[in-house]
């Protein structure tokens, strides 16, 4: 089985949003007029929304994995590590942004 078909189109669609926020940090400080609208307030609340679904989904998937087994266990697993890899690269590329606005 693929790695595509273990994390499904919804969540793989979730997780490409996420990696494709990663460098919008370094716009986000455009002026707010026109497409930089999305940079310097869409993309900071997108970040913030994605982070507490991505630990949401490794939280529901780390409680599926309590009563599976085999192979069922390793796709989950996957999923729980992809979403918690994806958390871990919002807080590095974002971090710096939050603390230096003040919400930190």
């Amino acid at each position: 089985m693929s790695l595509v078909d273990r994390i499904r189109p919804m969540r793989l669609s979730l997780l490409a949003l996420t990696v494709l926020l990663y460098p919008v940090v370094w716009l986000s400080d455009v002026e707010p007029e026109g497409v930089g609208i999305l940079t310097a307030y869409v993309a900071p609340a997108l970040v913030v929304i994605l982070l507490f679904v991505l630990l949401l989904d490794a939280l529901m998937n780390r409680v599926f994995m309590i009563d599976q087994t085999g192979e069922q266990f390793a796709i989950t697993r996957t999923r729980m590590r992809l979403d918690l890899l994806a958390v871990a690269g919002l807080v590095l590329f974002w971090w710096p942004y939050f603390r230096d606005i003040g919400s930190l």
